[in-house]
């Protein structure tokens, strides 16, 4: 099958006119009409995953964050964006991108990672999604998505408020919009990159906020786009690239 033909199911999955109108989503590189003899998944098309793509017989890369989010107002090959783009054309390996639209997917990110957290009565709502879980206290709740999620970095306010309703937002969803919109409909958000003055606010309302973050949040799509992809394709040769966080906590040194 030609590499247009998978973007097509992935646009299915996670409609492209869904995301949101900063986003970048699509074909970022390469030939759409090029037959397809491999998919690499990533959370990002990083040059490790680009290098396992070529290595593997991969000549399409799949990621979450758009290989292109802001214009290139320059190619040179001092810049490490226009190596992986030399690289990428020279190795005839094209990148597609699915950002926002899979956020927001019927199926996609936020009510995974819901359902991972036990979520129930899931209901999509603007960025995330709201769900019912076993009552707990937000410091409770907040060791379970550590451990859901292996994530060693996980924050928690107003600890000891019960919790039993939840918003959930996967990757950067500490914004004020995120805030008021969990606190409509739920006792708790569960969120990454949570500004300051959300969490201060929160606080003031003893309103419980569980931050993880954007990592370990969104690494999950790469099985998403895995099953998206082979629900259509059951015998095309799908990778999921090699886990690396671009950090390490204190805890993990």
């Amino acid at each position: 099958m030609k590499i247009k033909e998978i973007a097509s199911v992935i646009e299915k999955y996670a409609p492209r006119e869904n995301a949101y109108e900063w986003d970048n989503v699509g074909m970022m590189l390469g030939d759409p009409e090029a037959e397809c003899t491999g998919v690499l998944v990533c959370l990002d098309c990083t040059f490790a995953a680009a290098l396992q793509a070529r290595d593997e017989g991969c000549n399409l890369i799949v990621s979450h964050h758009p290989f292109i989010f802001r214009p290139l107002d320059r190619l040179t090959l001092d810049d490490p964006k226009a190596k992986m783009v030399r690289f990428l054309f020279r190795n005839n390996i094209a990148v597609y991108s699915a950002h926002t639209n899979l956020d927001v997917a019927d199926e996609g990110l936020a009510r995974t990672l819901a359902e991972i957290f036990g979520g129930h009565g899931i209901e999509n709502s603007g960025t995330g999604c709201y769900a019912t879980i076993a009552e707990e206290s937000a410091a409770e709740l907040a060791h379970k998505v550590s451990g859901a999620l292996g994530d060693p970095s996980v924050k928690v306010s107003s600890p000891d408020v019960k919790v039993k309703r939840v918003y959930v937002v996967s990757g950067a969803g500490g914004s004020h919009e995120s805030l008021a919109t969990a606190m409509k409909g739920a006792d708790a958000l569960i969120t990454g990159e949570v500004k300051h003055h959300v969490f201060t606010e929160a606080d003031e309302q003893d309103f419980p906020i569980v931050e993880f973050s954007h990592y370990y949040s969104e690494i999950i799509c790469c099985d998403v786009l895995k099953g998206a992809i082979k629900s259509a394709f059951d015998d095309l040769n799908i990778v999921v690239a090699h886990r690396r966080c671009p950090y390490k906590t204190l805890e993990e040194l």
